[in-house]
């Protein structure tokens, strides 16, 4: 059975009016297009050109199976352009998958100027807590927290994400600043109810059944005491509120309290406290035959969030104007 390559040579030599206009636009020899020709009618068993030393004509049967295949394969041809153009130029829906702080603070701020820059790319941004599987959901680009340990998923660092203690200056002037780890078992600690979605990474801190315990610390040195509080919660977004209306002391991802630092509405407590024990990626798909949109997006992000001071600074340097 004939390929298709062959039905192209077909086609191009008529409508290029010769073996060699059509090997030229094929950028191959006139002699495969010949053979790749002669090979079709054999394998219709019918003669499809008339051949002369100065021209080729089209025979009743090639001029009818002519016009049966140029206008399908027209669509082919152009399909493929249409492809190839999709994967130079950035267009069309990504997909992206992020914590909800993470996109609140500081992938949302950014969508503006991509938009901008890029203004034939839709971007569908689900906030999601929790650890997704990419490829089942559909996910293009993931912004999350954990190295996802799939080869088939590229992870490339953001940042590390640090933890600080923090409560409002109201509850400080009323209980007072635990000035050891040991005195936060006095103190009403606002926990986390579950256990932090971490991309397959280490979690910041040990669950329990009556919430999270806070891993406070450096790596190697990290101590999980028992805390205690009035308030479970599902999220950090509320955790947040509930700190800045004076309930009680925050275990926060330190660049997403830096503007109620900035602000007065948090102090920062326990520089020992301090904990690293996080990164934040971007995870996607293969780098192998990305769509542009993807990889513009992905370069954006990982641009603009590793210039963001809050992101880039040492948490020991941000700290330092607001301990309490």
């Amino acid at each position: 059975m004939s390929s298709l390559l062959a039905v192209t040579h077909f086609l191009r030599t008529v409508r290029a009016g010769s073996f060699a206009a059509a090997a030229r636009e094929l950028n191959v020899s006139a002699v495969a297009v010949g053979k790749n020709v002669s090979a079709l009618e054999r394998d219709l068993g019918v003669r499809l050109l008339n051949r002369s030393t100065r021209a080729l004509s089209l025979t009743e049967e090639g001029r009818l199976f002519f016009e049966r295949c140029d206008k399908p394969l027209q669509s082919i041809e152009q399909a493929l352009i249409g492809a190839k153009q999709a994967s130079d130029s950035p267009s069309g829906l990504l997909r992206v998958s992020c914590l909800s702080p993470i996109a609140r603070g500081f992938v949302i701020p950014l969508l503006r100027n991509f938009r901008v820059l890029h203004p034939h790319v839709e971007i569908d941004l689900r906030l999601d807590d929790e650890v997704v599987d990419m490829v089942a959901a559909g996910i293009d680009v993931g912004i999350r927290v954990g190295n996802i340990q799939d080869p088939a998923i590229v992870a490339r660092r953001v940042a590390d994400l640090p933890f600080v203690v923090c409560a409002s200056p109201s509850y400080l002037a009323l209980q007072g600043v635990p000035k050891t780890i040991d005195d936060l078992s006095r103190h009403n600690c606002l926990r986390l109810g579950r256990a932090h979605p971490s991309g397959g990474g280490s979690a910041p801190s040990k669950a329990t059944s009556a919430g999270i315990n806070w891993r406070l610390g450096e790596k190697r040195e990290a101590v999980t005491p028992p805390v205690n509080g009035s308030l479970i919660a599902s999220d950090f977004n509320a955790l947040e509120q509930a700190a800045i209306s004076g309930l009680g002391l925050f275990h926060a991802p330190l660049p997403l309290v830096m503007p109620h630092f900035r602000s007065g509405a948090l102090r920062p407590v326990l520089p020992r406290a301090l904990s690293n024990v996080l990164s934040l990626y971007i995870h996607y798909r293969s780098r192998r035959n990305q769509p542009a949109r993807m990889k513009i997006f992905v370069d954006f992000m990982l641009e603009h969030l590793r210039e963001n001071p809050d992101l880039a600074t040492k948490p020991e340097t941000l700290c330092a104007p607001f301990w309490a």
